[in-house]
């Protein structure tokens, strides 16, 4: 009988484990993509010289968003593996965008883009895993 117990309880503790990987792997995803659009945001209100460096830091928090989601679809794939996808889609997009809207020379964005889409797929995504870890 303790046997039987002992097995239920590593059960539990495995799916726990399980579900606390998941969330916070979302969380990631989410702070990853966040911080992305803040990036953006404080490098289309820069001119000068570090210019450069800001799109640098943009392209490291888009490599971020993409390992994240690469998680997701690793750890949750059935119902939050394509809204990450999606995700990390948004947040390549933008940051082409960003690179292509930037004249190094004068040290500033000339063409500010929109991080609208990703605002929207960070949403659908919030919405999506709440629906998966309230069930």
């Amino acid at each position: 009988m303790t046997f039987l117990r002992d097995v239920s309880q590593a059960k539990r503790d495995r799916r726990e484990r399980i579900a606390t990987a998941q969330q916070q792997v979302c969380l990631d995803l989410l702070g990853s993509a966040g911080e992305l659009r803040t990036q953006v945001e404080n490098a289309a209100d820069y001119q000068g010289p570090k210019m450069t460096d800001l799109l640098g830091d943009i392209r490291k928090c888009a490599e971020a968003v993409g390992q994240n989601a690469a998680r997701v679809e690793l750890l949750a794939p059935v119902k939050l593996g394509e809204p990450a996808a999606r995700l990390a889609e948004a947040a390549e997009k933008l940051t082409a965008a960003a690179v292509e809207g930037t004249d190094l020379k004068n040290g500033q964005m000339v063409k500010v883009p929109s991080t609208a889409k990703l605002a929207e797929a960070m949403s659908a995504f919030k919405d999506q895993a709440r629906t998966e870890f309230r069930t």
